[in-house]
């Protein structure tokens, strides 16, 4: 580590300090160099000279950081930055903000499942048009099964939040642990189908990983009810897209829907812009007012345990990929 401390804030149009969390963190690290700057003006040099960085610095300028030793991501993901050699520093600390966007998420995934039920979507575009005809083919949360697939910080507050109002929830998570009292059956990824068969909506709150990648394949779409609802806050890269469209526009499922999508932003030519039975928003499912708070309690309870030489919160595996 440099002699003086250097922490480098890169913030963007999604993430940004103020000067209450500026002095938050001069509190913690008195006499340390903070440099808060926007992401796309920060230079190399500064990206060289930081000990710790918070935000999504290019990774191309990695090589250079001599001096990094921690990088936080502002985002729950780390897609893109769990490559070691990418780093100048290969025993470099990576960690992430999960536990920031449960909350939201959570909120948003009830969201869209109930403007499902409610032909909410069917009622906005009759409004448009004038149109006062009710829609009979209506669908109950209480009573359903709903099946989470990544039992994270995400999943967990999607499940606390299903049980409450009356569901049966399955989760899947990697490892298997003691059932947690808010989920009625836990399964393995290697057991998913059992989970896709019985779930009247299914939640994808994965990581993108090598593992998880394209895991929602035709197979597995062909798996699920019918009638069943799938919602992606995941990564658009969880789903086969083309075997999506196909299984909405042959309705081997009920609908869908999609917080990502491959790519972002969603192409004008894509056809699930025009499905009716599909819900779409632009990656926004995390958003909140009180994300800034989450994200720099998190930051600054990390900056003490690194300044204590203590582990850190949130560490990412290399190896997993998140």
């Amino acid at each position: 580590m440099s002699e003086q401390l250097h922490i480098l804030i890169m913030s963007n149009s999604i993430f940004s300090i103020d000067e209450y969390y500026k002095q938050k963190i001069l509190d913690i690290a008195p006499g340390a160099v903070l440099i808060a700057a926007q992401a796309k003006e920060t230079t190399k040099e500064l990206i060289r000279q930081a000990d710790i960085i918070y935000g999504w610095p290019e990774v191309q300028y990695l090589k250079d950081a001599e001096n990094l030793k921690w990088l936080h991501l502002p985002s729950a993901g780390a897609d893109g930055y769990t490559n070691k050699a990418s780093y100048y520093n290969k025993d470099i600390i990576l960690t992430n903000s999960s536990g920031v966007f449960g909350l939201p998420i959570a909120e948003h995934v009830f969201a869209m499942i109930l403007s499902y039920n409610r032909n909410l979507q069917e009622y906005a575009y009759d409004k448009k048009e004038k149109i006062w005809k009710g829609l009979t083919k209506t669908r109950d949360f209480y009573g359903s099964t709903i099946g989470i697939i990544g039992l994270g910080d995400i999943g967990t507050e999607i499940a606390k939040r299903a049980k409450a109002w009356g569901a049966e929830v399955l989760a899947v998570k990697r490892t298997i642990t003691e059932v947690p009292e808010y989920v009625d059956k836990l399964y393995s990824l290697e057991d998913i189908d059992e989970v896709l068969t019985q779930s009247d909506y299914v939640v994808l709150a994965l990581p993108n990983t090598q593992k998880t990648q394209g895991i929602m394949n035709e197979e597995k779409l062909k798996k699920m009810k019918p009638h069943a609802f799938l919602v992606n806050i995941g990564r658009g890269a969880l789903i086969d897209q083309e075997a999506l469209i196909k299984a909405l526009q042959e309705n081997w499922i009920g609908g869908a829907g999609l917080d990502v999508t491959t790519p972002e932003p969603l192409p004008e030519d894509s056809p699930l812009w025009e499905l009716p039975n599909v819900i779409l928003t632009p990656h926004t499912s995390g958003s909140s007012p009180s994300n800034i708070t989450r994200r720099f309690e998190m930051f600054n309870r990390n900056l003490k345990l690194f300044l204590e030489n203590k582990p850190l919160e949130n560490l990412v595996d290399f190896t997993e990929g998140y």
